[in-house]
């Protein structure tokens, strides 16, 4: 018995090549969005945590120290307008630290820094590309609770982010206590 062999081994044709790129290319552009969206929110997100970390760390350190911000004689606690000399440093709070020693907080350069006997500031590294844009306290009540609000900006994508927190100043106790506590402006001395 013979077998004849048929002659339709001539490969594919220009058609089924077509189609099969076509196919190829809308697999592709799918993946491609998949993965450029994961990659847009998996950059969110740590701008985000980033942000978080560095707007609770600032916090902590703003709000211990008002929380245990002591009694004095005068004002106590200013909030208000910082200057120096005839420039205006922005917002700030000055108060008498755990020690009784005059500090006051504002923002230079987009750093904190709190102004005492010796300064302090928290290196720039650590605010991991961000930097205050806007550093407020406020009074919240005829009492001793501050809202401390933070905004930071990163310098490299834009990203904003807004950070609060409540702090109770708990040596602050009496009427006569709070009345020490006023909201002007904060003079510190020019260097």
């Amino acid at each position: 018995m013979k077998r004849e062999l048929k002659n339709d081994n001539a490969g594919m044709t220009l058609a089924e090549l077509i189609v099969t790129f076509a196919l190829m290319g809308i697999f592709l552009a799918a993946v491609a969005t998949v993965i450029s969206s994961s990659v847009v929110v998996q950059s969110e997100l740590t701008g985000t945590m980033y942000a978080e970390s560095v707007g609770e760390t600032l916090l902590d350190k703003i709000t211990g120290e008002i929380a245990a911000a002591k009694v004095s004689e005068g004002k106590a606690i200013v909030v208000g307008k910082v200057l120096k000399g005839e420039n205006d440093l922005g917002e700030g709070v000055s108060f008498y630290d755990r020690n009784g020693q005059k500090s006051c907080f504002l923002v230079e350069d987009g750093l904190l820094v709190m102004k005492a006997d010796s300064d302090w500031k928290m290196d720039a590294g650590a605010y991991m590309g961000y930097r205050i844009t806007d550093f407020r306290v406020n009074r919240l009540n005829d009492k001793n609770v501050f809202e401390v609000i933070i905004k930071i900006k990163n310098l490299k994508t834009g990203f904003e982010y807004t950070a609060s927190r409540a702090v109770q100043s708990y040596n602050f106790r009496t009427q006569q206590d709070y009345d020490k506590i006023v909201e002007e402006d904060i003079v510190i001395a020019s260097e």
